[in-house]
């Protein structure tokens, strides 16, 4: 893997959030704060310089009043002159709060020197304004979230920001201003059932833009104009499983915009089971779905104005009613689920989203084309995991595919992630005039996309720089005389598709489990003839009489008790283990019977070809029916001691082997 360059900045008060200048990819600006109270730890705003990919320095800071809350949002805006402004979310002072008077949205500007003055002088932040948005004045509410529209050339921004810890939830939207004003105009409130756990909008027109939000398990949109809007509407419900599995259901985190069309969510499943990316396509307003509805109102009205206002469902006559009409339910559209991807198992609940389209629209209505979107996911374990993502466009047909993962950065602060971010990418130039264009402006090429994260507890900001490459797909159709291919950013990591070999490995492990078991089964039984040896490690109670004829492998051979001779393969688990290594096969057409003695010594039972050297001292061995009945009953004790031999295998097994007299020998073991 391509080596990916870090640069670590430690700060002097904890970190709570940060956001990448639209314009230029090597500002980052980050705040925080220790909140109100004389402990040492002040409230404040930081600019940092993030050009080198190995180092960060702060250019610019201020501090802000110890009386009032931290920083715990951050959005960078637009750009006023020589000045960028910045909104941030600050609680006013505890006495102000209890007197009902709470100026949480503030707006910051950060003061770029003169180019003559810029190598004497460096940037300054100072404040502009401080405003209430939210319609509560509930004492421990805060501004949670914060979330802009992304900018374009020569079109106004749209802001969101939703409450936290308040018993009357609600999102607040805004303008935010154009050149010279710096107070955001309200455009209205939008009250809540369940407090956002995040938001995010987007602009989908000239004068038109929609919001996302989400509680723990619904998704809803709403759709705002020039003056007036549309919902919020219903467009995902995280699927209620518990009556049939018994499980909770998992829980949204983070909702981020790819486009209009496509939607990224990420999702926490219940009692720390893993997390999940969702990719959901979201519906649109098409003309046959509006026509129905106005249809379906006219309908309604007509209803309300007949003899009783009666309303049937079934086009039925009810009552005396002189006109029925038939009330027809047009059901609202759905965002469908179109793309997911869990995450490694090490990551058991995300803390925080952030993504960035690699070839972003020259304006809202332009179309989205073939792109890149890089993600990053933080996790409870202080770890950032990178996604990618391909937008695909043929005619007006748009697809997300390929959500594949880049890589993980482990124990990347120490404690949780508070924040996460990327830098905005500027795409490559289609020809030389946009070259100059971009010269003019003063934005620079990215080499790199910068991803910035902050850490709360160890007062830590750590950018990563992922490299990027120019990409042009040689699979598209070009016209002879016309442009050249276009080409694109991608990451110059390599992202890895989900591999089979995990499942392959777990298929090919049970199918070695299920063929061990089987054979295991059929020595034990006496099925087949010893492959892995399961009878000498299985009880004798478990073992039968091997079915097998000598010297075969066939189930059910009649004749194996009467066989004239007893080789190796014939006696299948009975003396199986000595009779490995001896030589009894067949010699000039007779086969060598078996004899079992006993060690003098040991006590232990030998086994031999019946030709073999004996001595010459001992009993002449006999056959099973010529033994005395306490000569067949000590043998029958010892083999079956040794699991050798059972009361299930029966006599027969016996006939054709001769025995050594056991004599007064008592115990022993047999090998």
């Amino acid at each position: 893997m391509v080596p990916i360059p870090s640069a670590e900045l430690r700060t002097s008060y904890s970190l709570y959030s940060l956001e990448f200048d639209p314009e230029d990819a090597n500002r980052l600006i980050v705040a925080g704060g220790g909140g109100p109270g004389n402990h040492g730890v002040g409230n404040k705003i930081t600019a940092i310089d993030a050009s080198r990919p190995d180092t960060l320095d702060i250019v610019s800071e201020i501090e802000l009043s110890r009386d009032e809350d931290s920083v715990a949002t951050l959005a960078v805006g637009p750009r006023n002159k020589d000045s960028i402004l910045l909104y941030a979310g600050v609680n006013s002072s505890a006495e102000d709060i209890a007197k009902g008077k709470n100026e949480h949205f503030r707006v910051f500007s950060l003061d770029q020197p003169s180019k003559a003055k810029a190598s004497s002088e460096k940037p300054k932040i100072t404040e502009l304004s401080r405003t209430s948005l939210f319609a509560t004045t509930e004492k421990d509410t805060y501004q949670r979230v914060l979330r802009l529209s992304a900018p374009f050339p020569g079109s106004a921004q749209v802001g969101a920001v939703a409450t936290g810890f308040s018993k009357e939830p609600e999102i607040a939207l805004f303008d935010v201003p154009n050149m010279g004003a710096a107070t955001p105009k309200l455009r209205g409130n939008l009250e809540l059932v369940k407090e956002a756990v995040d938001i995010d909008i987007v602009q989908t027109g000239d004068d038109s833009y929609q919001l996302a939000y989400c509680d723990e398990y619904e998704m809803r949109t709403m759709n705002i104009g020039n003056g007036i809007s549309e919902g919020p509407k219903l467009v995902f419900t995280m699927p209620d499983e518990a009556a049939v599995t018994g499980n909770a259901r998992p829980s949204f985190r983070s909702v981020r915009y790819l486009t209009p069309d496509f939607l990224l969510a990420v999702a926490n499943l219940p009692k720390g089971g893993g997390v999940v990316l969702h990719g959901f396509r979201m519906p649109k307003n098409d003309k046959i779905h509006n026509k129905l509805k106005e249809k379906e109102e006219e309908e309604a009205k007509k209803g309300n104005g007949s003899a009783d206002g009666t309303v049937t469902t079934d086009g039925g006559p009810k009552g005396t009613a002189d006109e029925t009409v038939v009330a027809r339910k047009v059901e609202e559209p759905k965002a469908r689920l179109c793309i997911s991807a869990k995450l490694p198992c090490s990551v058991t609940r995300a803390t925080g989203l952030a993504v960035r389209n690699l070839s972003p629209p020259a304006s809202p209505t332009a179309k989205q084309g073939d792109a890149q979107f890089v993600i990053a996911v933080t996790g409870q374990d202080s770890s950032i995991t990178i996604y990618t993502l391909d937008h695909q466009s043929v005619a007006d047909i748009n697809l997300i595919v390929n959500l594949f993962k880049v890589t993980t950065f482990k124990n990347v602060h120490n404690g949780p992630i508070s924040g996460v971010a990327f830098s905005y990418v500027v795409p490559p130039a289609d020809s030389n005039s946009d070259e100059r264009t971009v010269a003019q402006k003063g934005l620079v090429r990215p080499e790199y996309v910068k991803l910035a994260s902050i850490g709360s507890v160890g007062n830590s900001c750590i950018v990563h720089s992922l490299p990027l490459k120019k990409f042009v797909d040689k699979t598209a159709q070009t016209r002879r005389g016309g442009a050249p291919r276009a080409a694109r950013y991608v990451l110059a990591l390599k992202s890895q598709a989900p591999s089979p070999k995990g499942l392959l490995f777990f298929t090919a492990l049970i199918t070695l489990f299920i063929g061990v078991f089987v054979q295991s089964f059929l020595e034990i039984k006496g099925y087949s003839s010893p492959m892995i040896g399961a009878r000498r490690f299985a009880p004798v109670s478990w073992q039968q009489n091997p079915r097998y004829g000598a010297g075969q492998g066939v189930v059910g051979n009649a004749n194996y008790a009467n066989s004239e001779s007893l080789n190796p393969e014939g006696v299948h688990g009975f003396l199986a283990s000595l009779l490995a290594d001896k030589d009894l096969k067949v010699q000039d057409g007779q086969a060598k019977k078996l004899v079992l003695n006993v060690g003098a010594k040991d006590g232990i039972v030998q086994v031999s070809g019946h030709d073999a050297e004996v001595d010459s001292t001992a009993p002449t061995p006999k056959e099973w029916d010529e033994l005395h009945e306490t000569q067949k009953k000590a043998w029958k004790e010892k083999l079956k001691a040794a699991g050798h031999w059972g009361e299930g295998m029966g006599e027969t097994i016996f006939k054709n082997i001769l025995f050594g007299e056991l004599g007064a020998v008592v115990g022993g073991l047999v090998r």
